[in-house]
């Protein structure tokens, strides 16, 4: 493999930002903010029978998110009549480019999924909670479940990822007794986060290697939320690398660290082809949960 020069980050930023679409103001989306389980916790809203909580991927919006979140959401409503669904805190959880590359996961996001599921589970103790998270939300679902009590833990009868790099990272080991599904998109054009790679698998080398699947994700967008936040997130990208440009040059220049760095446009596709709803089948189907 090509070595990577120093310059690389300034490089990568300006040929994102010379090819990305039109500025436009950055979008709050009516879709982007689930707080079922907060209203219950703050605002004594009735306990629901099935709580489950979601941690968004890196640059979504909202604490949901656009890409996921709503699209699993709204299959969830369509099976599971008394269903309280919230997105882990966006003011604990950022959900940035640094704290998933340094920290495998934002640590501060794990730990609010935690609290938020222990009060919520204090509340309403006959509950039963599912875990969720997308990309490096996953990460953090993994995390904040690590993070439980053995008596609040008893409580989650579930977990549910889409693109999770865990095997990247930890490879945290899912407790005995927490049902797991995880979505990975394979086949020719597989989620490189997620997948095991072949040994032929050929890692970029170039720069067009590594800005240029970005150039496609406006196309894959759905909807206009999703069309602007695919907008937004090529002009956030080069920022975000700045920011984060300790991580990914460690990260750029360790061969068996530089899949975490293979972000593709199918990446940012699980709430469009049908997984989200196969992931709220396997949520609805739950022992625990069937019938609520």
């Amino acid at each position: 493999m090509k070595s990577f020069s120093a310059p690389l980050l300034t490089i990568v930023s300006c040929a994102l930002l010379s090819s990305a679409l039109p500025a436009q103001k950055r979008n709050i989306f009516a879709t982007d903010t689930a707080n079922d389980m907060e209203d219950v916790i703050s605002n004594g809203a009735p306990c629901k029978d099935v709580a489950v909580i979601f941690a968004r991927g890196t640059f979504d919006s909202g604490n949901m998110g656009v890409w996921v979140g709503p699209q699993f959401q709204a299959a969830l409503q369509s099976q599971i009549n008394s269903l309280a669904f919230q997105g882990v805190d966006a003011s604990a959880y950022p959900a940035t480019l640094q704290s998933y590359l340094a920290e495998g996961g934002s640590n501060s996001g794990a730990q609010s999924l935690a609290d938020t599921v222990t009060s919520y589970v204090g509340a309403c103790p006959n509950s039963n909670v599912v875990i969720s998270g997308w990309s490096q939300g996953a990460l953090v679902a993994h995390k904040g479940l690590a993070l439980l009590s053995s008596d609040i833990q008893a409580k989650v009868v579930g977990l549910a990822t889409w693109g999770d790099p865990n095997q990247l990272f930890d490879n945290s080991a899912v407790p005995a007794g927490i049902a797991f599904n995880t979505q990975c998109i394979g086949g020719t054009t597989l989620d490189p986060l997620c997948s095991v790679l072949s040994q032929d698998f050929v890692f970029p080398t170039t720069l067009d290697d590594i800005t240029g699947p970005f150039k496609q994700l406006p196309g894959l967008a759905s909807g206009a939320a999703e069309t602007t936040a695919a907008a937004t997130l090529v002009l956030e990208f080069p920022g975000q690398l700045l920011a984060s440009s300790s991580a990914f040059f460690a990260a750029l220049t360790d061969k068996s660290k530089l899949q975490r760095l293979l972000l593709t446009p199918e990446h940012f596709t699980y709430g469009n082809n049908g997984l989200t709803t196969d992931s709220a089948n396997f949520v609805a189907g739950l022992p625990a949960v069937a019938g609520k």
